[in-house]
């Protein structure tokens, strides 16, 4: 709890951030995946060890721009540095303990953005969405893009808001938690560059007797690719969030997401 208020206070956040409850989010995240580190390595090294090949076979290797980068613990960041001649990070927070690591790296750029494009819309700061990736998406140095455990966490900051402000969400488009992972497929498919993904699809809420009591597309209906592989991911094991219920994920790895769209 105290190093959770640390973070908090210590965090630089933009307003939307903080006002969508992504600066309590994140730090959230951070301190689960402290106390679940045995639970959530598997996943984490699955995803480390999938990026590290691919950008292994890469035939040129100058820019690599990491979506949803969050604490770092599912990227290869140390081979990505070694190999890359420039490593962008980018999410709407990053912790200062991905600060405090990287401060030295001069190859390593942190980039805070909302990647939904939505959030100043929604609360009337924009006429319309933004594009998140315009700058990157016509850059031809980039030649790796990887979304990881990014694309499902786009659309629980928007479904909250909307309930939280009926008001205004009546005056938008329907489905917009759906049109936000939608627009992220369709932002990764501009690029030139080789295109990663690696993303949760579903959660099941289990007991201890494996009897199976929700499950949640976390893609809100949204179409995709088949993907290439997929392994389940025990984001609160049992005692986590309550006692006799576990919730498990099904990630799903697109490795060329370009070729598949």
């Amino acid at each position: 709890m105290l190093a959770e208020l640390a973070l908090q206070a210590l965090t630089p956040a933009a307003p939307l951030a903080r006002r969508f409850g992504l600066l309590r989010e994140g730090i959230a995240l951070w301190s689960r995946g402290q106390r679940q580190r045995k639970a959530w390595e598997p996943h984490q090294a699955r995803c480390r060890a999938i990026i590290a090949e691919i950008a292994e076979a890469l035939p040129r290797r100058r820019k690599v721009v990491v979506l949803g980068s969050g604490p770092a613990r599912d990227i290869p960041l140390d081979l990505l540095c070694e190999s890359f001649d420039e490593v962008v990070l980018i999410d709407i927070v990053h912790l200062p303990l991905l600060r405090l690591k990287t401060w030295r790296e001069k190859k390593v750029s942190l980039i805070s953005r909302d990647l939904t494009g939505a959030m100043a819309w929604l609360t009337g700061e924009a006429a319309e969405r933004q594009d998140p990736v315009a700058d990157l998406v016509d850059d031809d140095s980039v030649d790796l893009v990887v979304s990881i455990n990014l694309l499902s966490q786009l659309a629980w900051p928007v479904a909250d808001w909307l309930e939280d402000n009926p008001a205004r969400a009546a005056a938008l488009p329907e489905n917009l938690p759906g049109r936000c992972i939608a627009w992220h497929l369709d932002d990764l498919a501009r690029f030139k560059g080789h295109v990663c993904l690696i993303s949760d699809v579903e959660m099941i809420e289990r007991d201890r007797a494996g009897a199976i009591h929700e499950r949640l597309d976390l893609m809100y209906g949204v179409a995709r690719p088949q993907e290439d592989e997929s392994w389940p991911w025990p984001v609160a094991p049992f005692g986590e969030a309550e006692r006799d219920r576990e919730y498990v994920h099904k990630v799903c790895v697109w490795r060329n997401y370009r070729l598949a769209a």
